[in-house]
């Protein structure tokens, strides 16, 4: 029987000039508390990348921009990373905003993608979801445990996260197996409730905006459905709190640790 437990997170940056130097120092501050084992982020410029990332506590980091803009995505982990693929340089695959790296702890092998869907169509998003989620299932015999973490830019009514967990076909497909998602599985065994990611209302950013968005569960961390043994042991928001008029970023991080057994 082998385990481990491993502390995931995702966390949009918001590229904006807004604060942009003592936000990069909050950022690196809130990364380092929550002591997770692999980030995706989103958002990221190559000079954060290599200003801030590159010189971090994480041995092991991936950059890739995306094509004819000044940001993309990058992973941040502990463990080195044996395999990377980025979504958005194949056809294939929709070029979808989205990356995946492969890594083994203790004899587990784990499949983690990060993901930045587009937040101006549905349309797109959906098109990039069911190729990102096929490129996952392909991967299936090449890994033990598949997690799926990052922006969907869509709360929890949206096509695309009813999709994940099993709860529509989109164009006739469907995602099986189907996907847990971990806050929403956190607050339904505490009883606390559902909190927004990119919250429009308490997030200084939109202070002023005269804005009258919902908040929305934007971030999320999924984990995908199998035999195996997974419990979540912690959950948790982070990034919420104001310093000189902002948080850190526009969004707010999530983190989860799991203890996985085979």
């Amino acid at each position: 029987m082998r385990e481990c437990s491993l502390r995931f997170a995702t966390y949009n940056i918001w590229n904006d000039d807004s604060g942009q130097e003592k936000r990069a120092a909050r950022i690196l501050q809130e990364l380092s508390a929550i002591r997770a084992d692999i980030v995706g982020l989103q958002e990221v410029t190559e000079n954060f990348y290599k200003d801030f990332l590159c010189l971090g506590a994480f041995l092991y980091h991936v950059f890739f921009r995306y094509e004819g803009e000044d940001e993309g995505l990058a992973i941040i982990s502990k463990y080195p990373l044996e395999e990377v693929f980025f979504l958005q340089s194949s056809p294939e695959f929709a070029q979808s905003n989205a990356m995946n790296v492969r890594f083994s702890v203790n004899g587990l092998r784990f499949s983690v993608t990060n993901v930045h869907l587009p937040w101006d169509s549905v349309r797109q998003q959906e098109k990039q979801i069911t190729a990102i989620d096929r490129y996952i299932h392909l991967q299936e015999s090449r890994a033990d445990f598949f997690v799926l973490l990052g922006d969907f830019n869509g709360n929890l009514n949206s096509s695309v996260h009813r999709y994940l967990i099993g709860g529509q076909t989109i164009d006739g497909m469907e995602s099986h197996l189907y996907w847990d998602d971990l806050q929403s599985a956190y607050c339904a065994r505490t009883g606390v409730p559902i909190t927004a990611t990119l919250d429009f209302i308490r997030n200084p950013r939109w202070k002023n905006k005269g804005n009258i968005s919902i908040p929305m569960v934007a971030d999320r961390i999924y984990i995908m459905e199998n035999w195996h043994e997974i419990a979540l042991k912690d959950f948790q928001i982070f990034g919420t709190e104001a310093e000189t008029e902002l948080c850190a970023s526009d969004h707010y991080g999530v983190a989860a640790e799991l203890k996985f057994r085979k």
